[in-house]
């Protein structure tokens, strides 16, 4: 029996002040918190989250695919990969 392949994801909780969203990252069995969502992409990405949107051709994180892509566009643009992902601890990559 082969192991299922979990895709990596975003997941998303209320902020703290309850006006921002933050993110989790989720892939290669770990997990990493990114913090604010649009901090995270400014600081982290150089990018607005408009930007990313068109990257990934959707704003509708309440859906599984949306996350998907999303953690897949990170992990790519922050090049991070099942190699070297064990050098990263898990508040290595947050914007707060």
């Amino acid at each position: 029996m082969k192991a299922k392949i979990i895709s990596p994801t975003i997941h998303i909780e209320n902020g703290n002040y309850g006006f921002a969203w933050t993110w989790t990252l989720d892939a290669f069995g770990r997990q990493f918190y990114l913090g604010q969502d649009v901090k995270f992409c400014s600081r982290v990405l150089g990018m607005q989250p408009a930007e990313i949107v068109a990257q990934i051709g959707s704003n509708d994180l309440r859906e599984d695919k949306t996350r998907q892509k999303l953690a897949r566009f990170i992990l790519r643009e922050l090049n991070i990969n099942s190699k070297n992902v064990a050098h990263l601890q898990s508040w290595d990559l947050c914007a707060e």
